[in-house]
């Protein structure tokens, strides 16, 4: 018997999104998890709450960001040479 296919549901309201790994220490993951349950929040919508409180209103331009990747990468030059001839 063959199963169809869905397909998928595709919100047209979805905001674009990029994924940021940050590795905790497990005793300070379990501090976290348990703050957000205590909140009734998952640990996602409680990280994305403190990040957004603390960086409300520095939302920085294209024009305001690219001296800043630039400096960057000036100061990463050999870094990123490094990283490259891998």
């Amino acid at each position: 018997m063959k199963t169809k296919r869905r397909k998928p549901v595709v919100s047209r309201t979805k905001k674009k999104t990029t994924r940021v790994t940050v590795d905790f220490p497990v005793a300070q993951h379990r501090k976290l998890k348990a703050t957000a349950a205590l909140e009734g929040v998952t640990l996602q919508e409680y990280i994305r709450s403190r990040v957004i409180k603390e960086s409300q209103g520095t939302d920085i331009s294209d024009r305001e960001l690219k001296p800043i990747v630039k400096k960057i990468i000036e100061e990463n030059r050999d870094a990123l040479k490094r990283l490259a001839n891998k």
